[in-house]
């Protein structure tokens, strides 16, 4: 019944950001009041307090060349056995995310692996949902590959955790389904 539970939660979580948000009617102004610059960018809701753990989440550095495609992997380290797993990730202007693999990855025996890739926005989310199968081991290998083309306009920059509404953080359930931070450490795209 908890891997149920789990399994819905995520899924609810991953599909959900895949909606558009609600388009809100611009706010009416005072004309006897001078009005406040509006903010661009847009911020994530303040981080809930998840229980840290010693698990690592990290990315490969790579070079690219300009205009070329490559690839970069994504690692973790398990203290624990995991029911669900979500990664989200950021990255450089002028990179476009083509897919996400999990052959060969210490996840591939998983069925439930949805990917959301919104090139756009410059974030993608990768989830492991074990339903059937065993949960995810406490070891360290490959999560996922993630595939990639740079256009003419590609700079080098950071691949960062990210966050991708309603409430995708990376985390982790564990196999009393709480929610987990695993630690992070940031890869890198490098133009040649």
């Amino acid at each position: 019944m908890k891997r149920l539970t789990v399994l819905v939660l995520v899924t609810v979580l991953v599909m959900a950001c895949g909606q558009k948000a609600e388009q809100k009617p611009a706010p009416q102004t005072n004309l006897d009041t001078p009005s406040q610059p509006a903010t661009s960018a847009k911020q994530p809701p303040p981080r809930p307090a998840f229980r840290q753990t010693d698990a690592r989440v990290w990315v490969d550095a790579v070079t690219v060349a300009k205009g070329a495609k490559g690839s970069f992997k994504v690692h973790y380290y398990g203290v624990e056995p995991v029911r669900a797993m979500v990664i989200p990730l950021t990255y450089p202007v002028g990179m476009k995310i083509d897919s996400v693999s999990y052959v060969g990855s210490m996840v591939d025996y998983i069925a439930t692996r949805p990917v959301r890739i919104d090139n756009q926005s410059r974030v993608v989310l990768m989830t492991s949902i074990p339903t059937t199968e065993p949960d995810i081991p406490a070891k360290e290998g490959v999560f996922a590959t993630v595939f990639f083309s740079l256009g003419p306009d590609a700079v080098s920059g950071p691949i960062e955790e990210g966050f991708v509404p309603p409430g995708n953080y990376l985390t982790y359930v564990d196999t009393t389904s709480n929610l987990a931070e695993p630690q992070f450490e940031p890869g890198k795209v490098t133009i040649q």
